[in-house]
């Protein structure tokens, strides 16, 4: 299958709108992932918990206990285990796993912005393809992915990478990072699946290319896995079906209002129709963005697991403003071929520029997203501190079930984690599904995602933990409290006369002061 033609002079001649200046067209590719990079250092961190549910393994993969989060306990409870690997070495290098996260995530937005330029730079042209990338690095669902210590920047390099390479023919290197993007998160292999479906179709006498690469860098991973933890899926996708269940049809609409949630994204994903629909017209090479776009949508649908949040999205965003500004240009180009001052004005970039920069200027340090974020960066300041009290009570190799898992986990490395929502746990796993299983059985209908407390006490009976620590809604915390003497007879509350703590419990057992 060869590409058809990908749009009318115009685009021509506006890529040469600097022929002899080439250090100018240099400066208009790096100045948006400059700007990134300062946005991303501007408005961070904001390390969340989940990322500190990777720092975790990071941090015994470097200590020697292998890709674990509880050392002698093999189950893969996070989503990325190539960032836990990458983390661990940079970790053995002498680098804080933190820093290196937040490191890797802003490089990694760099990227994205670059990667997205050249894709866009064929079609939009110098100036219109600075202004994509402008609008990428105000963006803060973006700006999050980079600050966060998740592995989404990567993931998005990778997967847009992936298509850039795939784009231009160059099937091996494209089978190489489709494979990193599988190791960096499971639905990468949906931009794998497409890199080899194209090679197949367009070349194929060469699609052993992308299939040896592939297995150069998955095979080595996919053995380990199914030795190690007899499975090669990470144990969270099952645990957050459990826990966070919801229909197809709702988790997509849900996913679509998170794409429309302000006035910048109604913009772009208005623009970004237009161009659909321009580059289907032209069957456009850039549809085969749109291809891996309307999958990575249908996955997050069918994986049934609720779209809790915003971050599911964030990789959409690129190729979001990729076909707005696409849209944009091509639509005002055919409608305006005449006079020629309108012709010059998408020629030189001018529409895309101004419509771009007024979306972005929606987006820039919008308080619904800043809100969010700043949220979820509170409990991790919390649990932060809790750790800090708990440091000098706890003995290596304590027992701790916690409500949320990821930042009080890594700030106890010596200490046993019961993670309440069996990502990493499976005894709290099978408790947990135990536990639907005889709500159902009980007539009890629906989505249950927190069930009833008995999987909470069953769990406490089982393993004595030395201390339970939960932010106010998890463990069914208040309602044991309230209604289960026994409880209160061995677990008493501490902490909570400390400023900023009061919607956080804080339990020692009693038996072992």
């Amino acid at each position: 299958m060869a590409w058809a033609h990908q749009g009318s002079s115009w685009t021509e001649a506006e890529t040469n709108v600097f022929p002899r200046v080439k250090w100018l067209r240099v400066l208009l590719m790096i100045t948006p992932a400059v700007v990134a990079l300062c946005a991303a250092l501007w408005h961070g961190p904001f390390l969340i918990d989940d990322a500190y549910i990777t720092f975790r393994y990071a941090e015994n993969l470097a200590a020697g206990h292998g890709l674990v989060f509880n050392p002698g306990e093999a189950v893969l409870g996070t989503s990325s285990p190539l960032m836990a690997a990458l983390l661990g070495l940079l970790r053995i290098a002498g680098l804080e796993v933190p820093l290196a996260a937040r490191a890797l995530g802003s490089m990694s937005f760099m990227g994205v912005v670059l990667i997205t330029q050249v894709l866009a730079r064929r079609h939009v042209g110098a100036i219109g393809a600075a202004a994509l990338g402008a609008c990428l690095a105000v963006h803060p669902g973006l700006i999050f992915a980079a600050d966060s210590g998740m592995e989404t920047g990567l993931s998005m390099a990778a997967v847009y990478g992936t298509l850039l390479l795939t784009i231009q023919g160059r099937y091996l290197p494209a089978g190489l990072l489709g494979g990193i993007a599988f190791l960096l998160r499971p639905d990468g292999v949906l931009v794998l699946a497409l890199a080899i479906g194209v090679g197949l179709v367009r070349a194929p006498r060469r699609i052993w290319q992308p299939l040896l690469a592939t297995a150069v860098v998955t095979l080595p991973w996919l053995v380990y896995a199914s030795a190690t933890y007899g499975e090669i899926m990470p144990h969270s996708v099952a645990a957050k079906q459990l826990i966070h269940p919801d229909a197809a049809l709702h988790i997509l609409q849900e996913n679509l209002r998170r794409l429309t949630v302000d006035l910048g994204m109604m913009i772009i994903c208005g623009s970004a129709v237009i161009g659909l629909v321009i580059a289907t017209l032209r069957r456009s090479e850039l549809l085969l963005v749109a291809a891996w776009m309307v999958l990575y949508l249908a996955g997050l649908s069918f994986a049934r697991i609720a779209s809790i949040f915003p971050w599911y999205v964030t990789p959409l965003f690129p190729g979001l403003i990729l076909f707005a500004g696409y849209g944009v240009t091509g639509l005002v180009s055919t409608v305006s071929a005449r006079p020629w001052a309108a012709r010059r004005l998408v020629e030189r970039g001018a529409v895309p520029v101004v419509l771009l920069i007024l979306a972005a200027l929606c987006l820039l340090d919008n308080p619904a997203w800043r809100a969010a974020h700043e949220a979820q960066f509170g409990r991790v300041r919390a649990y932060l501190r809790i750790a800090e009290l708990l440091r000098g009570r706890c003995a290596s190799g304590d027992v701790v079930l916690v409500g949320e898992v990821g930042a009080l986990a890594y700030a106890l490395p010596e200490q046993v984690i019961l993670d309440s929502s069996g990502i990493n746990s499976p005894a709290v796993f099978h408790a947990r599904k135990a536990d639907h299983e005889r709500l159902r059985a009980a007539g009890i209908v629906g989505p249950v995602p927190e069930g009833s407390p008995a999987w909470v006490l069953a769990l406490v009976g089982r393993f004595q933990p030395r201390y339970i620590v939960t932010y106010r809604p998890w463990l069914h915390i208040c309602p044991i409290i309230e209604n289960i003497p026994a409880f209160n007879r061995e677990y008493r509350r501490i902490g909570a006369d400390l400023p900023g703590l009061g919607n956080y419990f804080i339990l020692e057992r009693v038996e072992a002061n």
